[in-house]
Order: structure tokens, then sequence, then C-alpha cells
């Protein structure tokens, strides 16, 4: 079966952190899903999952006004799981409270929350073998049942960065501990390495003058998947995936990243230090 058409290209956030990430997608798993469910799963959100089978997004905005959309969970074994769906507890309180929305809560399957709020597929229209659509329902304050797109390859298509950065991109085969030296003796700010643990790449952190005032400096070529030393538990996801991927793929010819708050003193200072590089660099919009 061909892909979906016009899947955004850029919608999973790398590196993938892999105790989010289901193993690989098969129909097997497919048709187990959709019996225990008891629903027909949309095509658009299958065709995702053999892309990647769940994790964290990197285009993460549905609405200014709804929390964001932050992971979508695949099928299979690992939290968040799409086969998680429990509303057990929601509708006792439900119940004890009389409160009634939302309306026929089983009929939704969330893909995406923190207990709080859901973005869930939504069949109370179209019945369990119907196209879904997509609601986003608050289950705090039980005030908010609201269809944000009428299925999900359109919930999909309307996903928005939640932000965008400015940062000088740097163009340079020169390993990244010979860049952070190089712009901290023209800047005179000493640039750190911090590790690799907090988001699955090493990086070097600089404090400049001023409250909270901090340049960072990233790779854009990671590995595609990591597992933090802490998660012992997963050490056998170690080996999957190996291969490496461009963080922001929209500037393939930078190699490295720093991003800070160019419009203050400092930040201005440490532009004009990085101009004086051997480097070719530029400013460039990174998608957050």
């Amino acid at each position: 079966m061909p892909a979906y058409p016009a899947l955004p290209a850029d919608l999973w956030r790398v590196p993938v952190y892999v105790p989010y990430l289901q193993p690989k997608l098969t129909q097997r798993a497919v048709v187990s899903a959709e019996k225990k469910l008891g629903i027909k799963l949309p095509r658009a959100y299958l065709d995702l999952l053999r892309i990647q089978n769940g994790g964290y997004l990197r285009l993460t905005s549905i609405s200014p006004n709804l929390a964001p959309v932050d992971c979508i969970a695949g099928i299979g074994p690992r939290f968040p799981s799409l086969l998680d769906k429990d509303w057990d507890d929601v509708k006792k309180y439900m119940r004890e409270e009389g409160i009634r929305k939302p309306a026929r809560i089983d009929a939704l399957v969330p893909f995406c929350g923190d207990g709080h709020f859901h973005y869930c597929l939504d069949y109370r229209r179209c019945g369990p073998l119907g196209e879904p659509r997509v609601s986003y329902i608050d289950i705090e304050s039980f005030d908010t049942d609201k269809v944000v797109a009428p299925t999900f390859d359109a919930f999909l298509r309307k996903l928005r960065p939640s932000g965008i950065t400015v940062a000088i991109g740097i163009e340079t085969t020169a390993k990244m501990a010979t860049v952070a030296a190089a712009i901290s003796k023209t800047s005179r700010y000493s640039f750190e390495a911090q590790g690799d643990q907090d988001h699955g790449y090493p990086l070097f952190r600089a404090k400049l003058p001023g409250a909270s005032n901090w340049a960072f400096l990233t790779p854009n070529v990671v590995r595609r998947g990591f597992v933090r030393r802490s998660d012992a538990k997963n050490e056998k996801m170690r080996d999957e995936p190996a291969d490496n991927v461009e963080r922001f793929p929209e500037h393939p010819d930078c190699n490295y990243f720093v991003t800070a708050d160019f419009g203050t003193a400092a930040g201005g200072k440490l532009s004009r230090a990085i101009e004086k590089l051997p480097y070719l660099s530029r400013r460039v919009r990174l998608v957050d």
C-alpha cells in the first residue's frame, strides 16, 4: 500500500527518545490493536506510524488556545501507547460529580495527552468503522470538548511549529570541541561541555552577562535515536536506531548552531566574535 500523500516530512523530532519509540509496526500489530480497541484506525495514522511508531513531535502547535501536541502515541508495549486507553477513573469521577462533558467518552481514543487534556480519535459521529474526527478534551476542568480537525490527515496538516529561534549556523568540518574553543577564545565567553544525556547529542553552554542569559552550541547531525544512561531498564534499546540524521534538514549546509539572545549587548558581542572566525556562518531560523 503506498504511503499516504503529503504527510509532513519534518513532523518527528530527532534524535528520537527510544523509550518512547514502539517496535516497528506490523500488520499483525495493527489487526490486534483494532480488535482490542474495537475500531478501524485511520489510514493517515497508520502510515505515520509506519514511518516512525510513535514519539515526540517537532511540529507541536494546533491552536494558540490549546495545549501543545508534544507527541503521538504509537502501537506497542511501551509508553505511551494507543493501547493504554482507559477512561474508568474519569467516568467514575464524572458520575459522582454529575459531569456530562465530554459525552460518550468511550468513543474517544486518546493519542496525545498528559492526564489533564487529551487529543483523541473521535468515533462518536462516524461509528467504530468510520473515519474519525480529531477532538481535544479537558478532563481537569471538564469545560472543553472541541473538534480540531475533520480527519487525522487534516490534523497532521494543521500542525505548525510552536516557535522560531534565531540562531547562527556554522559551516565547518572541525570537531565540536574545536569550534567551542575557538568561539570561547574570540568572544571571551567560556563554552563548556554539558554532555549528551539531556537531549541525545553533545551540547556546549556559555553564561553571558545578565540574568538567565545563556548561549548554546549544538550539532546539526546527530544519531537518530538515544537512550539516557539513567534508563537502565532500556539498555537493550541502545543499538536502535543507529544511523545519523539532521536535526534541521532545512539547513543541510550548517554543521553547528549557536543560539542566544542576540538582541542583548552580550549576544551582539558573541555574534560579532563568531563572524571573525575562519568558518562560514549566517543567521538562520530554527523550528522549535
